[in-house]
């Protein structure tokens, strides 16, 4: 049967062992029902303000392996302008036991090498040149993919059910874009409305709408792809394919001649 049972903390009113144990196992069983066929990724917050020689990693949960990790305090992390690219990750050390507890540990990173998947995952990287200011503000949907001095998220992970999602700010980003033009597929609303509306959208509804809208169906879909797929959609919208088409041939004309 269903059930919910929590302890009354009163005074002069004995918990029995029963209702500590309840208590305990609580937030662990919580978690195990409602994400057990979620894929890594963030669960919430985990937000990187940019300052002058630091970056800020804000509050958040990730979820590796299934077990969640909690960071209840604000973490910096000191960076310096290499003019290569650097990437901010977490490392996750091995479960320890003792002292009559399990410990899942981290540790979060910054330098030049790419992300382990089997022990790591990314929270952003960038490309910082000699003398520029590190930036986390994004103009519009295309400047997430800048290639200097801003702070790339579109390789994160997200949890998702299945398989790990994109940022939901370069959904919500692409979806805003798209609906100031005319509405070019049904598909387009129901996507758009979900990603403004939605927290996290689930990686199979983005690559069923990336098949259904794009030229070339994929059976999966990277994050860096969904991007590129998203801008692509974005750039027909725009008309701004279509013009750079018509310069291309208007080029090659000119050759001919």
């Amino acid at each position: 049967m269903f059930k919910n049972i929590y302890p009354l903390f009163e005074r002069k009113r004995i918990l029995k062992k029963e209702m500590l144990e309840n208590l305990r196992d609580y937030p662990r069983n919580l978690f195990e029902i409602m994400y057990e066929d979620y894929a890594d990724g963030i669960l919430a917050g985990c937000r990187i303000e940019a300052r002058r020689e630091e970056l800020v990693i804000l509050p958040g949960i990730l979820y590796h392996h299934h077990i969640p990790y909690f960071l209840e305090e604000a973490c910096h992390v000191p960076y310096q302008s290499t003019g290569t690219v650097q990437y901010l990750k977490v490392h996750f050390a091995d479960k320890t036991s003792g002292a009559g507890q399990e410990e899942y540990l981290s540790q979060i990173v910054l330098d030049e090498r790419k992300p382990e998947e089997s022990c790591e995952m990314e929270l952003a990287r960038f490309k910082l040149q000699e003398g520029a200011r590190l930036r986390v503000e994004y103009v519009d949907f295309f400047d997430y993919s800048t290639e200097f001095d801003t702070v790339h998220i579109i390789h994160r992970p997200y949890a998702s059910p299945g398989k790990s999602s994109i940022a939901p700010e370069i959904v919500k980003a692409f979806a805003k874009a798209l609906m100031g033009y005319p509405v070019q597929s049904p598909w387009d609303y129901v996507f758009c409305m979900d990603a403004l509306r939605e927290r996290t959208l689930p990686y199979e509804e983005i690559s069923a709408y990336l098949n259904v809208r794009g030229k070339a169906q994929k059976a999966c879909y990277q994050n860096w792809e969904i991007y590129e797929s998203l801008k692509q959609i974005l750039l027909e919208a725009s008309g701004k394919e279509q013009a750079g088409r018509q310069m291309e041939r208007k080029e090659k004309k000119l050759l001919l001649m």
